[in-house]
C-alpha cells in the first residue's frame, strides 16, 4: 500500500512539476511586460515574425512623420530565472529614439494631435507559436507584429 501511495504521490508532484511555468523576473518602474503569443498554425516553419515597437507621440498637424529609430542593438536578448532557459527581451527605460517630422507644404495648422508610429527596424524572428515571448518595454511603447510566409526552397544564382 505504501508503494502505491508513493507512485502516486510521485506521479502527481512530476505531473505538477511539469505544468509550471518559466519565471521571469518582474518588470522594473517606468517599464512593462508584453507578452507576444502567437497563434498556432500549420508549417510554422514555412514562417517569419516581424516585429517593431510602437509608441504615440503628439505632434502638430502639418506633420508627415511615419516612424521612428532606435538603436536595435539595445534590444538584450536574456533567458528566464534557472531552470528554464526561455528567452525574454528587454529595451532599456531611458532609450534614445530619433524621430524625423516634416511639415506638409501649405500647411498652416499648428494644432497638436496624437499620432501612432511604428519603428523603422525590422526585427525578424523564428515563428514559434508553442510559448509566448515576454518582452520588457518602456510604458509608453507597443509591440507590433506580422507574419511573413517564406519560401523555403532556395535557388542558385547565375552569373
Amino acid at each position: 500500500m505504501k508503494n502505491v501511495i508513493l507512485f502516486f504521490s510521485i506521479l502527481y508532484s512530476l505531473n505538477i512539476y511539469s505544468q509550471e511555468k518559466p519565471n521571469y523576473p518582474e518588470p522594473e518602474k517606468g517599464m512593462k511586460r508584453v507578452d507576444l503569443k502567437l497563434p498556432k498554425i500549420e508549417n510554422d516553419k514555412d514562417y517569419k515574425v516581424e516585429i517593431k515597437f510602437g509608441m504615440e507621440i503628439e505632434v502638430s498637424e502639418c506633420s508627415d512623420v511615419q516612424d521612428f529609430s532606435f538603436n536595435s542593438k539595445n534590444l538584450e536578448n536574456k533567458y528566464a530565472i534557472p531552470p528554464y532557459r526561455y528567452p525574454y527581451y528587454v529595451l532599456p527605460k531611458e532609450i534614445p529614439v530619433d524621430i524625423f517630422t516634416f511639415n506638409k507644404s501649405n500647411c498652416k495648422e499648428s494644432k497638436k494631435v496624437k499620432k501612432k508610429i511604428l519603428s523603422s527596424q525590422n526585427i525578424f524572428r523564428e515563428y514559434n507559436g508553442y510559448y509566448t515571448i515576454p518582452f520588457y518595454i518602456p510604458e509608453n511603447w507597443t509591440i507590433e507584429y506580422r507574419l511573413w510566409k517564406v519560401n523555403s526552397e532556395f535557388k542558385n544564382v547565375e552569373h
